[in-house]
């Protein structure tokens, strides 16, 4: 009786640690919440996936799920049928998402560039195109990567500057990783290009590129914003502490390898596919130290959008934006 007892109440005990054990893992586990980010491969995801991979998000209690896509667009596609959380690109898709009904907020800018030197986007073109500067492009084939995204806004106001319009050049549209065999080949006489793709094209003899122009908008005289993350109102709302988490991961991502020269060149060579060579010229595309983004950053985009013939009406921005960063 007594070696049953002890087996009993053995047995008991087993259970209720058994169950204890089950309900810590449980709780551990709740607390870390999936974000599936969706991006498109650019300078300003290095950050990013040099932090996922040293488990830096899993530490802050999230698991973020990294998708590559081939544009901002699929990444705003990719948000809008809910295969992903969050997502990553230049402004201009989430802004276009936004004012055709998918209810999308920017809410981090990763990226800034100004003038006269700091530029984070380059028209390119190649020495068998013959053009040596803007006004040489009518008539050419020019790529971007995407209709209604960020290099078609370059395209436009460059163009625009110069005296040219868009029905003037021949459009061609590519995915970035595409742009430098298709001007190595002819098939392309130029592109609008953002790293890691530039410091490649930049170090390609058969290219032999010239930079024609810098800049998503000619003039950059005050800060302009190229890179954002944007999630749904929905998602923002259920989540905006998750969020919080992520942005704080994230600020100190890019501190840490805005502060170590060496590191960044390693990173862009692990995770962006650069030569060592090319990483040399690789500069992560950041003049603001904060993530914070304001209204007033979108609406200089949506006036450029509407003065070079992307958007037929003036926009506000009032809705646009909803700010996480510190």
């Amino acid at each position: 009786m007594y070696i049953l007892n002890m087996f009993t109440k053995t047995r008991k005990l087993f259970a209720v640690t058994t169950l204890a054990v089950a309900v810590a893992g449980s709780a551990a586990q709740a607390e870390n919440i999936k974000l599936r980010f969706a991006y498109l491969l650019a300078d300003s995801m290095l950050p990013i996936i040099a932090a996922q991979k040293a488990g830096a998000y899993e530490k802050a209690g999230i698991d973020l799920e990294l998708t590559e896509v081939q544009s901002g667009p699929a990444v705003v596609a990719a948000i809008a049928s809910g295969e992903a959380d969050i997502g990553y690109a230049a402004p201009i898709p989430p802004i276009n998402a936004r004012l055709n009904g998918v209810n999308v907020k920017m809410i981090l800018a990763l990226a800034h560039e100004v003038d006269p030197d700091t530029k984070f986007i380059w028209l390119v073109a190649s020495k068998a195109s013959g053009i040596t500067k803007l006004n040489d492009i009518k008539g050419k084939k020019i790529s971007f990567n995407a209709n209604g995204g960020l290099c078609e806004l370059a395209w436009r106001d460059h163009l625009m500057k110069a005296g040219l319009s868009f029905d003037d050049i021949s459009p061609v549209v590519l995915p970035f990783p595409q742009q430098e065999a298709a001007l190595e080949q002819g098939s392309i006489d130029a592109a609008c290009t953002v790293n890691p793709f530039y410091s490649s094209i930049t170090v390609n003899k058969a290219i032999g590129p010239s930079v024609i122009a810098k800049g998503m908008l000619a003039d950059e005289k005050e800060p302009v914003l190229n890179d954002v993350i944007f999630a749904t109102d929905d998602y923002l709302a259920a989540n905006r502490e998750a969020l919080k988490k992520f942005a704080a991961v994230t600020d100190q991502a890019y501190k840490d390898l805005l502060s170590d020269r060496a590191k960044e060149e390693a990173a862009a060579v692990e995770f962006l596919g650069l030569t060592p060579e090319a990483a040399k010229t690789f500069i992560l595309p950041t003049i603001e130290q904060a993530m914070k983004i304001d209204r007033a950053d979108v609406q200089t985009l949506l006036d450029a959008m509407h003065k070079t013939g992307m958007l037929s009406d003036a926009v506000k921005a009032d809705d646009m934006v909803d700010n996480l960063a510190n």
